[in-house]
């Protein structure tokens, strides 16, 4: 029986979901169009309807993650406590759902080889960064925390902690629960935030 055929939008995101499962299971360097095209069920030949070549489907592969995977950062004026466990436990359930993401997001291959994307990811994680840092200040005007607290480093060290967590989650095989450590490894973290609040005051 003849392959349907499928608009460009559906057999791109097919194909996506391919190279990113390539990724994870076997690494950067194992994934080519051929293999994608060979995990869809067409020719290499058909594949070239909807991507130019492999950097285009990387691009469009990291569009992807950065869009589903990278959760956005409470935009309110919310409590800093509050509003940075949401993110983390947002963030970590995002990723527990889908741990193939995560081998978009953390495979250093891929910003080596296509520094586009690099740029693309370096811009996601100034931009969450900076937004930490925004609450933490705005924390300060309020006296909610320590107001001798650097809010940029205290933004990489919480990013930082987030990292590594996801790290040892994949280390693992990706088989343990990763939301059930946001609530910990927040509550020690934001610890940080309230030493030396009496000295300020």
């Amino acid at each position: 029986m003849a392959t349907e055929r499928k608009n460009t939008q559906t057999r791109r995101e097919e194909a996506l979901i391919v190279a990113m499962t390539i990724i994870h299971k076997e690494g950067i360097h194992n994934l080519t169009l051929r293999r994608v095209a060979e995990g869809l069920g067409i020719s290499e030949a058909a594949l070239f309807r909807h991507f130019k070549d492999k950097e285009d489907l990387i691009d469009l592969l990291a569009s992807k993650v950065f869009d589903q995977y990278m959760v956005r950062e409470p935009e309110g004026d919310e409590n800093v406590e509050a509003g940075l466990l949401a993110m983390m436990a947002a963030q970590f359930s995002s990723f527990q759902g889908a741990p193939e993401a995560t081998s978009v997001l953390f495979q250093e291959e891929i910003f080596r080889e296509y520094p586009a994307v690099k740029e693309r990811f370096d811009k996601r994680r100034h931009q969450r960064a900076d937004r930490i840092a925004r609450m933490v200040r705005n924390a300060q005007a309020k006296r909610q925390v320590a107001r001798d607290l650097d809010p940029e480093v205290f933004a990489l060290i919480y990013m930082g902690a987030m990292r590594n967590a996801v790290m040892e989650w994949r280390s693992e095989g990706c088989a343990s629960d990763l939301l059930s450590k946001a609530a910990p490894l927040h509550s020690h973290l934001v610890r940080i935030l309230q030493e030396g609040r009496s000295r300020s005051e």
